[in-house]
């Protein structure tokens, strides 16, 4: 154990002491909201900054004049000159484009066509054609004998439904859109990290091997004391970087939010905007349902399922590492290893999200290959009284890391010291029985 701890501490040290960590660890918060920054940045200068658009509309079947609605972005002329004119007029004025209905368009539903002197964005196309769809139904409506406020009303109805989960002593406020953020940002960090650092340990294994430098460090320990003793401390240096991350970019973004709300004068628009718009009750009520969630056996599943699934991956990466010569050689086992995890994702989309209870999303969270996702993303739904499956959970975690260990112990402890010999799955299978 000593031996471990010591092999532990010296791929930690020498990880975090060098200049490529450092710089990382620092670079990629900044990087990250920095990205952000610049996406809402450019967003909100684009909305505040959007000129209004002048559109010529020239209506041969008489049925939009005056019916189009103007909008803040938006703003429509008509004329009944000849094509051939507007189009000069298009050129000359200041028109954005040239909206040209034929006499036939009401009938047949073609016939509508905008000319622009540049290419019209998806957003100005999608914007026109919704009016002109809303002037062509109340026509429709009116020759039916169809009142259309009666039909809006209707189809206007909208119930919300609030949830929430009985504890047996109060209600707790739930909310589902919530609890798959949550459950789905958790996993795909884990999912993150463990292909990051996982080919951290590959590179650094096959690094010592083709460099010989493994002839020299196993004279003095044991194959799998190596081998633990680099899963351990890179899952070290894992934690510490996520955990800086995590802290520096809380940090910058709340920072880069503010001042961009502080130099746009956003906070208060942004309020107003919020109270007059119906999505604005949503958002309140998705973010109220953080506060529903238990966030300490979140936060505690988080860490252990981080370190349980690197642990679990950790091995079978060294694994891969020690059987190879060279990174080429790499791909036919990574396969393989990779497909569980991303078999999870998948999953999770689906039938985990849908029914997070169920009995796939059961066997999915106890396979400790894919339980490091799957189960991320059930428990902010709530585990209440099946608490047993996340022992079993855990304890199956716990079990396929030290069989995964164990299995990866075996080949690393021949594979490290084999050289000029490609390996192949049958190889692997043989080394799993040498004896001494």
């Amino acid at each position: 154990m000593n031996k471990i701890l010591l092999i532990a501490q010296r791929e930690f040290l020498t990880r975090v002491k060098k200049k490529s960590f450092l710089i990382m660890t620092l670079l990629g918060p900044l990087l990250i909201t920095g990205f952000y920054g610049a996406i809402i940045y450019v967003s909100v200068n684009d909305s505040l900054s959007n000129e209004t658009k002048k559109v010529l509309v020239l209506d041969e079947s008489k049925v939009f004049v005056n019916r189009l609605e103007d909008s803040e972005f938006y703003k429509f002329s008509y004329d009944s000159i000849p094509v051939e004119a507007a189009r000069l007029k298009l050129q000359n004025e200041d028109y954005f484009a040239l909206l040209h209905i034929s006499a036939t368009a009401p009938d047949s539903l073609k016939g509508f066509e905008l000319i622009g002197l540049s290419q019209p964005s998806v957003k100005d196309q999608s914007y026109i054609e919704n009016q002109l769809e809303n002037v062509l139904q109340a026509e429709l409506f009116a020759q039916k004998g169809i009142d259309r406020q009666v039909i809006d009303d209707i189809t206007g109805t909208e119930i919300k439904l609030t949830s929430s989960k009985d504890t047996g002593e109060s209600l707790e406020a739930g909310n589902a859109g919530a609890a798959t953020a949550v459950g789905f940002f958790s996993a795909f960090l884990i999912y993150i990290f463990i292909f990051i650092y996982g080919v951290q340990i590959m590179r650094g294994v096959l690094e010592e091997k083709t460099n010989r430098i493994a002839e020299v460090i196993i004279s003095s320990v044991k194959p799998f004391e190596l081998m633990m003793g680099k899963i351990s401390g890179l899952a070290m240096v894992a934690l510490l970087q996520f955990v800086v991350w995590i802290l520096l970019t809380t940090v910058l973004g709340t920072f880069v939010t503010s001042s961009l709300a502080g130099q746009m004068g956003m906070v208060q628009d942004a309020q107003n905007a919020m109270q007059q718009t119906p999505q604005s009750s949503e958002i309140t009520d998705v973010l109220g349902g953080f506060t529903g969630l238990n966030l300490p056996l979140i936060a505690g599943m988080f860490v252990f399922y981080f370190l349980g699934g690197y642990l679990f991956y950790g091995a079978l990466f060294a694994a891969i590492g020690s059987a190879v010569d060279n990174e080429t050689d790499t791909q036919q086992f990574m396969f393989p290893i990779t497909i569980p995890l991303i078999f999870a994702i998948v999953m999770s989309q689906s039938a985990v999200v849908s029914n997070p209870h169920g009995t796939l999303a059961f066997w999915l969270s106890v396979i400790p290959f894919t339980s490091p996702i799957a189960m991320m993303v059930r428990i902010p739904f709530g585990m209440e009284g099946i608490e047993w499956q996340i022992i079993l959970s855990m304890a199956s975690m716990l079990a396929g890391i030290i069989f995964t260990t164990w299995l990866a112990g075996r080949i690393y402890r021949t594979g490290i010291l084999m050289y000029g010999k490609k390996a192949s799955w049958k190889e692997l299978g043989k080394w799993l029985f040498y004896k001494g």
